[in-house]
């Protein structure tokens, strides 16, 4: 427990809170609150596929492995090649890009008391992330593996302690008087859910968009992924219908528009834009083919205008190294540019241009 102690009094004062209750402080509340796994990103290079093969494992695929397996087959990758290591999770990378675009952001989310746990409160501590992690006794911190071989990543995973986070540690969190991570309801605030964070943790995302999403609050999702919009496809629905901002790819807008009894993607944008009484801003990217934006947003705290379709093209990436990440990227730039109220093709633009950098780097990381 001491190296959490320090590395959370390192990131946010002498005085600062872990899990167990102590006493503490917080930073002021960001204008970005993102929930999601963290995970320990492991990296490695291959140079041949058959340890793919040995594992069963198809070049480009992804999906969620058994802990011990993963963790075998990283330790078998790492033997042969080097071995990267990062902070991971979808919406902790996004809490990264931001930062490093100048927008600071707190990622909440849950680690195992372990060496993986440690190494990455050192990681987080070093780069000064804001990071509010409830230590889960008895379950190993997540993981990812990325093997890469021929620009392809084969990506894997486990959540471990990442599907144990609580929403009795976040209602601790937003309602300590005077040190909630809340701004106050008049003034702007994203609270951001990747997908991957919605299994096993329905309690924690009801009570986000039930008892914290309102007025200036606004909700941010991200799809995440076919198969998680395929296996929690109605609350999928339900946190789309409340959301201000959406971000998804083409594939994960499919399975949400057949949630919906809809043909097309197009006709699920215009269903959630004519859903409700407040404004949305609905992006899906598709890869090489760009961005389409669809949007009745005129505004903030201006009544739905009128619906528009617009399309983008994309960036063109000076190398193509690693598109792990791009998305997460892609959903920093926005916000960032958003919260600098620039206008939403600005805000498209630029998001594109950073998903462009990143993909130059192996891992979700700006040159």
């Amino acid at each position: 427990m001491e190296y959490l102690q320090y590395a959370y009094e390192k990131i946010f004062g002498a005085d600062a809170t872990l899990s167990d209750g102590t006493q503490g402080i917080y930073q002021t509340p960001r204008k970005v609150v993102c929930f999601g796994n963290v995970l320990l990103d492991r990296i490695v290079k291959l140079e041949e596929p058959e340890l793919l093969q040995r594992y069963e494992l198809k070049l480009g695929s992804k999906g969620e492995m058994d802990l011990q397996q993963l963790s075998n087959m990283a330790t078998e990758a790492a033997s042969s090649s080097g071995c990267l290591s990062n902070p991971g999770g979808s919406a902790l990378n996004t809490v990264r890009i931001l930062k490093q675009l100048g927008t600071d952001a707190q990622f909440f989310g849950a680690i195992g008391a372990d060496k993986h746990g440690e190494l990455l409160h050192s990681i987080l501590l070093d780069r000064g992330i804001e990071a509010r992690l409830q230590i889960i006794e008895d379950v190993p911190t997540g993981q990812c593996v990325c093997l890469m071989h021929n620009d392809n990543p084969t990506l894997y995973a486990n959540v471990g302690a990442s599907a144990h986070f609580s929403v009795e540690e976040l209602k601790r969190a937003a309602s300590h008087d005077t040190q909630s991570f809340l701004r106050p309801i008049e003034r702007k605030q994203i609270l951001y859910i990747e997908g991957f964070f919605l299994p096993q943790r329905s309690e924690v995302v009801d009570y986000i968009q039930v008892h914290l999403v309102r007025e200036r609050r606004y909700l941010a999702l991200n799809l995440s992924a076919p198969y998680i919009v395929r296996q929690h496809s109605d609350k999928m629905l339900e946190l789309a219908r409340r959301a201000l901002l959406i971000f998804g790819n083409r594939q994960e807008f499919e399975e949400l528009a057949k949630t919906a009894g809809c043909q097309r993607v197009e006709q699920l944008a215009q269903q959630l834009l004519q859903s409700g009484s407040q404004p949305k801003i609905i992006l899906i990217t598709n890869g090489a083919a760009g961005v389409q934006l669809a949007t009745n947003y005129v505004a903030e705290l201006s009544p739905p205008g009128e619906l528009r379709f617009e399309d983008y093209r994309a960036q063109r990436a000076e190398q193509l190294v690693d598109a792990t990440g791009a998305g997460d990227a892609f959903v920093a730039g926005f916000l960032h540019a958003w919260l600098e109220k620039r206008s939403l093709s600005e805000c498209v633009r630029l998001a594109s241009q950073v998903a462009a950098k990143v993909v130059t780097q192996v891992g979700c990381n700006l040159p």
